[in-house]
């Protein structure tokens, strides 16, 4: 890695290791790291006029030059030593006076002297709504746990105090499980999840976990049951803790409106057989006509009928209790609530992605695919599945079904490598703390399946049952927080991560003589993070319009938490399931070292950070103005729009990407807008003042689109005359 002295000449990308005590002799308090993609060309920098040295904490910034203007969209203002040294006190001053006056504001309910004190650590204008939650919560600091937890909300954890106390007591990502409950059930759930987010200091995404038809099962026992010929047994859909003997839950909610007296059940494709004799709102009684030996988790059918047989494609059709009728009605309706994720079950083909996320596109959502591993078939085809879906889930309860039970660890762990291989968040589910559904402690055994997982850096971790119907959900997601966290602690010990591997330049290929971007933002991510391990730096910051920028950081498994800066709720959001990521929504600006700062400043506010902190920032600068051809222009046009007149506004930004350029943040952040994020970031009434400022500021013919409305090739042409040469950089700085 190659870091620059005053005027040190920037060459194409490279790479090399520096020990850290000659950085710090020959580069004072302030490192910088800077890539270019063309490899023709050279760049002096003077280091006085990087952006980095607004806030030195040794003050040495009196050699400030001013920087030449390079378009009237993109500007660069900095001033002189003396002057910006005035307004950085005159800023400073103004901050601290409103950051006094928020800590004095008073919360409207009288709350215990335990509560107001762990309040103390939120931002003030949350503490109101906050004081809801009770006094014994356990609030979880931000940075503190990289594991995230993918907790499942069901009767034990759907009401919005259950919901807030479950977000803040670490929460990362709340999974509605759709063969069970109804739409309007969870409606109602995802409404107060969204009006969590918008009033509280938390931040949480939704994933609805779309179930199958086909694999529709019985409940766990602990004792199998032997059923003997005209015994009775019952089918229920209640979610409760633990059943009386002999009765056993569906994991498919309308299962009772399907069956009718006199049906014939049959389970373990037909080795146990059961007589409908009774149906009731909430259960099915049977005689068993063929005994046997249930076991836990068994395929259970209806012979002659389908479960989808009265399932209406339209949610709004089905009836109140048919939630999971039919799995394209359920991912309708995930699509109509704008969720973060989407849960694909029995995924056994990159085919079945595929389908998914091209009507997830035509719909203009944006939502996730998590692929479910949770057959053999999916095995046969894992690789292509993980290389076509945003996340994988291992599904180990099906999964031990389908596989020896001593085979599930094993491809536990090849699944975690192969998702870190191609760059995608991977989720373990089942059986974490399944005694913990009725006993208020684990079992030595659960505490070490969660310390494996850990160990072995998975994304995240999920808990079913334990909070979605079991008596202790908070006690669970306390152990499973308390347990990663100290496994985590002791990880950091450790050498560096295997998957962090060294880079040179001979190792990349070249398209066009130009690196591709996808290989400059992999060896930045990991440039990032074996300068923020070095330094033993206390936070990484990351700038992202969509969150690729993040996700790979994330992949690298940095020491450090990584607070992720985005202009949209919804990537903010999907952000939560990212390990080690923390995401804020903030207002781009069309200076970037505005925006540097307005994200130092919200984790000042947030307690993230302190004076002295030594941070890693991840951002674009802009260098100077590009020398690009007409035939560059028009390649780049033709190649993105299929030779048609107009480029989806989508395709702009990758256009100047592959020219080298870039506008300004804040344009491309419209650009990347849809009307939901628009009305998503409206109602979150966390705007800061200047947002409406720099939006009258910007050239209109610029920024302003339709949504729909395409950019012709005069239009792109003109984009790129007021683009400047985009300049990756890696910057340690002293806060």
């Amino acid at each position: 890695m190659a870091f620059l002295q005053s005027s040190t000449p920037i060459n194409s990308f490279h790479h090399s290791q520096v020990p850290c005590k000659s950085l710090e002799n020959s580069c004072g308090s302030l490192y910088a790291v800077f890539f270019k993609r063309y490899t023709s060309k050279k760049l002096s920098l003077p280091l006085s006029i990087f952006y980095g040295q607004r806030k030195l904490a040794l003050k040495q910034s009196n050699t400030l030059q001013s920087a030449k203007e390079i378009k009237s969209s993109t500007r660069m203002h900095i001033k002189g030593g003396a002057e910006e040294e005035e307004q950085i006190a005159a800023e400073d001053q103004a901050e601290a006076k409103q950051y006094e006056q928020l800590k004095k504001t008073p919360i409207d309910r009288a709350i215990s002297p335990t509560l107001a004190k762990k309040l103390e650590t939120l931002p003030p204008r949350f503490r109101n709504y906050c004081s809801v939650l009770p006094e014994d919560v356990n609030l979880i600091p931000l940075g503190t746990r990289a594991t995230k937890i993918v907790c499942t909300v069901g009767p034990s954890t759907c009401q919005p105090a259950q919901l807030m106390q479950l977000i803040a007591e670490g929460a990362d990502v709340l999974r509605l499980n759709m063969s069970h409950g109804d739409f309007a059930w969870h409606q109602l759930v995802i409404e107060n999840i969204r009006e969590i987010v918008t009033n509280s200091p938390f931040v949480v995404s939704v994933m609805v976990d779309i179930g199958s038809l086909d694999s529709v099962r019985i409940g766990e026992f602990t004792i199998e049951p032997k059923l003997e010929k005209n015994q009775r047994f019952v089918l229920t859909i209640r979610h409760e803790p633990s059943y009386p003997p002999f009765t056993s839950e569906v994991s498919y909610d309308g299962f009772v409106n399907v069956v009718n007296v006199g049906d014939l059940i049959q389970i373990e494709n037909g080795t146990v057989q059961m007589l409908v004799e009774e149906v009731t709102h909430t259960d099915v009684i049977c005689k068993v006509i063929e005994s046997g030996t249930l076991k836990s988790r068994a395929p259970i059918s209806i012979r002659g009928k389908s479960y989808a047989l009265h399932s209406p494609s339209d949610p709004e059709a089905c009836s109140p209790y048919m939630a999971g009728c039919d799995p394209d009605a359920d991912i309708e309706f995930a699509i109509r609530q704008r969720v973060e994720y989407i849960a694909l079950s029995f995924v056994e083909s990159a085919e079945q992605v595929n389908r998914l996320k091209n009507l997830i596109k035509e719909r203009n959502a944006n939502i996730g695919v998590v692929a479910k591993i949770e057959s053999k078939a999916g095995l046969e085809h894992l690789e292509e599945i993980v290389q076509s879906s945003d996340a994988v889930m291992v599904a180990r309860g099906d999964l031990g079904t389908a596989i020896p039970y001593e085979m599930v660890p094993v491809w536990q762990q090849r699944i975690v490598s192969l998702c870190r291989r191609y760059k995608k968040p991977c989720i373990i589910s089942t059986h974490f703390l399944e005694s913990m559904v009725q006993y208020p402690t684990p079992t030595r055994a659960e505490v070490t399946d969660i310390a494996e997982a850990v160990k072995q850096k998975t994304d995240a971790l999920m808990l079913t049952t334990e909070t979605a119907s079991g008596k202790h959900p908070f006690k669970a997601i306390q152990i499973m927080h308390s347990v990663a966290v100290r496994m985590e602690q002791k990880l950091k010990q450790d050498t560096l991560d295997p998957f962090l591997h060294s880079w040179s330049p001979n190792q990349v290929s070249r398209v066009n003589g130009m690196v591709p971007i996808a290989t400059i933002a992999e060896n930045i991510s990991s440039s990032a993070t074996v300068l923020a391990n070095q330094r033993n730096a206390k936070a990484i910051l990351v700038f992202t319009q969509k969150g690729f920028m993040a996700s790979l950081v994330s992949n690298c498994r940095p020491n450090a938490p990584i607070y992720a800066f985005t202009p949209t709720p919804t990537s903010r959001n999907r952000l939560s399931l990212l390990y080690g990521v923390r995401g804020f929504r903030i207002v781009f600006s069309d200076d970037p070292e505005i925006t540097v700062q307005r994200a130092i400043q919200t984790l000042f506010l947030r307690g993230c950070l302190q004076s002295g902190d030594l941070v890693v920032v991840v951002a674009d600068i802009l260098g100077g103005a590009p020398v690009i051809s007409e035939e560059q222009i028009e390649s780049v046009f033709h190649s993105l729009g299929d030779s048609k007149e107009q480029l989806p506004v989508s395709f702009v930004r990758r256009g100047l990407r592959q020219l080298g350029l870039k506008i300004s943040d804040a344009i491309e952040a419209e650009w990347s807008m849809r009307d939901v994020d628009l009305e998503d970031s409206s109602r979150e009434k966390i705007a800061i003042a200047e947002e409406e400022n720099t939006t009258h500021r910007r050239n209109p013919e610029l920024a302003n689109h339709s949504e729909g409305e395409g950019f012709t090739l005069q239009r792109f042409k003109t984009i790129v005359a007021n683009s400047s040469e985009i300049i990756h950089s890696i910057q340690l700085r002293i806060v």
